[in-house]
């Protein structure tokens, strides 16, 4: 019988309610689950239905991520490196690019759910060291390397498989995967990537020069970048540590991958189209 993972921001205001009904419905279908053991002061819930946060995925055939999408970043973080498929289910008011599901529909889903009546989108994510650490971090969208001083300006070298490629002067750079490509980096000035491709985006934030622009590189090189000032470096928009002067990061494909399900089975260009207005004419009907 398949087991569900349940995780997600309690902090929302529609998580309660929406995850407490949701239990209730598993409950009556005798389906098996395990909830996030990092909100179990949201939910009343029996201890043997209780998981740590980061081994819950190791139990359960999929998990279901509910919020917007810095939660299902949040979740990829502790669910892909058991390979288990995530559900991401919007709980708004955010846009919820990357969730699948409105939590509206949810309980009509079920079946759907627990049948795997869905498509499975395995995507890329790429890992990060730094000069003074080894220990290595993931992302399913991207590294930011800032700075501290957020009102100027900062050097940083690139450099790919070790040879010099760029010099940026810029708030800071980002490195994306394709996921990525439709989040901080697009604001930034990025490539929109289609997410089955494999390549690794860099994406300068500000930069002073026109000619700094944007670099989309295969995804078996290494990515250098060594930051000319104090900095931070950020994974999916949590902060992983500062960083020295003159520190490098080093920046890669992955081995873990993200399997997001897609259980309404749209593409890629249709979710451009309905959650970024993506590729639409100008309105001019109300012209005269």
């Amino acid at each position: 019988m398949v087991r569900l993972g349940l995780m997600g921001n309690s902090s929302k205001p529609r998580f309660v309610p929406v995850v407490s009904s949701f239990v209730l419905l598993l409950r009556e279908r005798g389906v098996k689950f395990l909830y996030d053991d990092e909100n179990r002061h949201s939910i009343h819930l029996n201890p043997n239905e209780l998981a740590p946060h980061n081994s819950l995925a190791r139990d359960c055939d999929l998990v279901l991520s509910f919020g917007g999408d810095g939660t299902l970043l949040h979740t990829a973080a502790a669910v892909s490196k058991y390979g288990k498929p995530i559900l991401g289910v919007n709980l708004g008011p955010g846009l919820g690019y990357l969730t699948d599901l409105e939590s509206a529909h949810l309980h009509e889903r079920l079946d759907d759910i627990l049948t795997g009546n869905y498509v499975i989108e395995e995507r890329m994510m790429i890992q990060a060291t730094t000069e003074h650490d080894p220990t290595v971090h993931h992302a399913l969208n991207d590294f930011v390397i800032g700075q501290h001083e957020v009102s100027r300006t900062q050097a940083f070298q690139v450099f790919i498989d070790g040879a010099p490629a760029a010099n940026y002067r810029a708030d800071g750079l980002i490195v994306a995967s394709p996921t990525g490509s439709t989040a901080y980096s697009l604001s930034a000035g990025g490539p929109i990537i289609e997410p089955t491709l494999q390549t690794i985006i860099v994406t300068p934030v500000c930069p002073h020069t026109l000619t700094m622009r944007p670099l989309a590189i295969a995804d078996h090189r290494t990515v250098t970048i060594r930051s000319m000032g104090p900095g931070i470096l950020t994974a999916d928009g949590e902060h992983v540590r500062s960083l020295s002067i003159g520190e490098q990061v080093f920046v890669k494909k992955s081995p873990l991958t993200a399997k997001l399900v897609n259980i309404q089975r749209r593409d890629f260009y249709q979710v451009l189209r309905d959650k970024l207005n993506w590729g639409a004419a100008p309105d001019f009907s109300d012209e005269r």
